[in-house]
């Protein structure tokens, strides 16, 4: 029987996932004011499949991921003050202002390592998972990573090793091509999980919008996977109108959670993704259907993420650039 949530769980998972959302949304209000933050990979849109899968996860389990990072890191429980002076590469950030967006890690809350090579989060992932094994735990590493991905030489050899030496490694798939398939690789494969299938991996293919779904699928592939048998969760995904923007801007507007119960307030140019595809209004209206919560509940909910992100953007503008003279300083040589 799938994992289902109370609906004490399921308002903590929509909590994590307006982190997630209302932390983007702060990037983008950053980078108005702020010339040194440049482009940045958003994971709006992706929030129901990442805050699902990281709520499935136990202390001790390894998350790997891509340049499209921020969601992963903040949805893990990462310090959003920290993680937002990194990106404006403040001393005050995670990585000390050295990692930037595209290397933005957190080992103190299990984010291995973000790799903004394609490719890179699942060649990492395996050492992971080969490292949780020797130890005799039954911690898993997950890598997260993009449709892309699977065009990559790597990717064969982690699942194919992974397999070989059933290793427990969860492969997540954020596929957002917009035809579903493979519309941004080149594979000649005619969907992409016929390469784990081919390898021996087992494929659960997920709505990436329904946290509901994507929460008792992990948990269902990490009984497996915690004995050693990897899985390839392909979540599929309507990609978000700004998702490649050389500058971060609000391409669909803050988002107003009031819209999940006054649908007329949906308006603009990509009224059709906000209303059929954003993750975090669906799971919203889900929460009001189920009586899981009501306006009041969710709309106090956003207060509190919302002062959150207020005090984060504080803490990030406050925090001073690292001294020149320290920049060769943790230097590997």
């Amino acid at each position: 029987m799938a994992e289902r949530l109370s609906d004490a769980a399921r308002l903590a998972l929509f909590e994590r996932m307006l982190r997630m959302r209302r932390f983007e949304e702060e990037i983008i209000h950053a980078a108005a004011v702020h010339k040194d933050i440049g482009r940045n990979h958003l994971y709006i849109g992706h929030e129901a499949t990442g805050a699902a899968v990281l709520a499935a996860l136990k202390q001790g389990d390894l998350v790997h991921t891509t340049h499209r990072n921020h969601g992963h890191v903040i949805g893990r429980g990462a310090d959003p003050g920290r993680a937002l002076a990194e990106i404006m590469g403040r001393e005050g950030g995670l990585n000390r202002g050295r990692g930037g967006t595209w290397h933005l890690c957190d080992r103190a809350v299990g984010i291995q390592s973000t790799s903004a090579m394609v490719g890179g989060s699942i060649g990492l992932a395996i050492g992971g998972g080969w490292a949780t094994r020797e130890l005799g735990t039954d911690n898993v590493s997950v890598a997260f990573f993009g449709d892309g991905v699977l065009d990559e030489g790597i990717s064969y050899e982690a699942m194919n090793f992974a397999s070989r030496y059933e290793l427990p490694v969860l492969f997540v798939c954020e596929n957002n091509s917009k035809e579903g398939a493979h519309e941004t690789s080149r594979l000649a494969a005619q969907q992409l999980g016929d390469v784990p299938r081919a390898l021996g991996i087992p494929v659960v293919t997920i709505d990436g919008h329904d946290a509901d779904g994507v929460y008792a699928a992990t948990m269902e592939a990490l009984k497996s996977v915690r004995k050693g048998e990897p899985v390839f969760l392909e979540s599929r995904l309507e990609r978000w109108p700004g998702s490649h923007q050389a500058k971060p801007d609000f391409v669909t507007g803050v988002t107003d959670i009031a819209m999940a119960w006054e649908p007329a307030r949906i308006t603009g140019t990509h009224a059709d993704w906000i209303a059929k595809f954003d993750p975090v209004l669906a799971f919203a209206r889900r929460l009001l259907a189920d009586k899981a919560a009501d306006s009041a509940a969710l709309q106090a909910i956003d207060a509190r993420v919302g002062a959150a992100m207020k005090a984060a953007r504080a803490f990030a503008d406050n925090s001073p650039y690292p001294k020149p003279e320290t920049a060769l300083s943790g230097v590997y040589a």
